[in-house]
């Protein structure tokens, strides 16, 4: 074969390879509309109804933080009224007091445990059926009975740092 042939073809092998390699296929495609609906999100708040009333663990006796005096082995409690807002198909939250912000040197030796005597609620199962309920919540805040030597005497502790949270848990069972 002659040079000027050889040449040629492999110009035209060239041209095709770049000629295949720059241009795009061709290929049919549609679309439709996913039904053009609007998707909303729903809501979990917690909001105090009414200022709350201290009392001294298991009575009836009124606790004044102001004034009274707490000892290693007191426990006293904090009983308020919240109202839920919880939207949300397959919202499941826990409802929980915490001592996380407390300040002060009494801080490291209090504990919190939060309860409910609000009939059908459990704190940490609320759902979308609970929206618009009121429950009562008990935070009892409890002076380690432990503490010794002079650990947490003439302390203070600032419970102004401590919360009541609604928090989203997990979905409903079977959801995604």
């Amino acid at each position: 074969m002659k040079k000027n042939t050889k040449g040629a073809i492999a110009v035209g092998a060239a041209a095709l390879l770049l000629a295949g390699g720059a241009g795009t296929m061709a290929a049919w495609s549609d679309e439709a509309s996913l039904g053009g609906d609007t998707v909303t999100s729903g809501q979990l708040r917690i909001t105090e109804t009414a200022a709350g009333a201290w009392t001294w663990a298991g009575t009836e006796d009124e606790f004044d933080p102001e004034t009274d005096r707490i000892v290693p082995g007191d426990a006293v409690e904090y009983t308020g009224e919240y109202e839920l807002a919880v939207v949300g198909t397959n919202l499941v939250a826990s409802l929980t007091s915490d001592l996380g912000g407390v300040t002060g040197d009494l801080a490291p030796f209090l504990t919190v445990d939060a309860t409910s005597d609000t009939t059908g609620i459990t704190l940490d199962n609320i759902t979308d059926a609970n929206n618009g309920d009121t429950v009562s919540v008990t935070t009892t805040i409890t002076f380690n009975p432990e503490t010794s030597g002079t650990d947490g005497m003439e302390a203070e502790a600032s419970l102004e740092g401590s919360t009541i949270t609604l928090q989203q848990t997990a979905p409903a069972p079977g959801t995604p």
